[in-house]
């Protein structure tokens, strides 16, 4: 098992400047990315979504042509995730053919990791939020299944069910839209426990720096390139870089600069569970 080293990018939110979200600057900001990514010289880059702020239909295809210009300059190949704004208005077939990359779920194996990236369902009903599509988690549970590498799993909507306290969107205004609802989340987890590979799980949309461990799996939020919230007056500019090797290692540029040093979970080691059949019988609660 070698390193392995990504580049992550996430929420570009290309389009008209709206709310706390600066789109006119996200082409600008592509390309920097894409300096840094020439640099780092990543086994591949991942792009986890939201890649523009939605207007119309006919809009939105010239802003996701515009994006996918963009994103042609970075070298080596690119993995996409679909995110909610980029279905607002267009359908996953308009994306396809305006990006010329598959949307279904796939994943691959490379440098003795298993990356995993998961387009589950994350078409956002405006009243009752995310909800996972008939088949999601059964294809997860079937992609861990036949692998026996670390796993990574990369998608657009946060997994672990985290604390949205102070975030501009997702604690107030719209407390629905932050993540799965929390029976489908725990029934997430209780796939990704259930296999004993994952490793992390890197997600984008809540547009901030967010870290949570559960049953010794990291789940780690990474930042929108064009969000100021936690950085008002100015842009965030945030991208990663991921490295892997005796441990895990994430870092976060821009104007919320965060370095994760993470330890890598052990295969089927788990956390004492009392609720949960694998732990052991012989562990009595106080």
């Amino acid at each position: 098992m070698g390193d392995l080293t990504l580049a992550i990018i996430t929420d570009i939110h290309h389009g008209p400047d709206r709310g706390t979200k600066m789109g006119s600057a996200a082409l600008p900001l592509l390309e920097r990315f894409a300096g840094f990514v020439s640099d780092l010289r990543p086994a591949c880059t991942i792009e986890m979504g939201d890649r523009i702020s939605e207007v119309d239909a006919d809009t939105d295809r010239l802003l996701v042509k515009q994006v996918a210009q963009g994103l042609a300059k970075i070298p080596g190949s690119i993995h996409h995730i679909l995110g909610n704004h980029d279905v607002s208005k267009l359908s996953i077939a308009d994306n396809e053919n305006l990006m010329q990359h598959s949307f279904a779920s796939h994943s691959l194996d490379l440098e003795g990791y298993h990356l995993i990236f998961w387009n589950a369902d994350d078409k956002l009903d405006m009243v009752k939020g995310f909800s996972l599509g008939d088949g999601d988690l059964e294809w997860l549970r079937k992609d861990l299944a036949q692998t026996d590498l670390p796993s990574i799993v990369f998608t657009h909507v946060p997994l672990d069910n985290g604390s949205m306290k102070g975030n501009f969107y997702f604690e107030k205004a719209y407390p629905l839209h932050g993540a799965y609802p929390e029976a489908q989340g725990e029934a997430i987890r209780d796939v990704i426990e259930r296999s004993g590979k994952v490793i992390l799980c890197m997600n984008g949309h809540a547009h901030w720096n967010a870290y949570q461990s559960i049953d010794g799996t990291h789940y780690v939020t990474i930042p929108s390139l064009t969000e100021m919230f936690t950085t008002f007056p100015n842009i965030n500019e945030a991208y990663a870089s991921l490295r892997i090797g005796e441990s895990i290692e994430i870092e976060v540029f821009g104007n919320t600069p965060l370095l994760y040093r993470l330890p890598k979970k052990l295969p089927n080691r788990h956390w004492l569970n009392i609720h949960k059949d694998y732990a052991p019988a012989s562990i009595k609660p106080a």
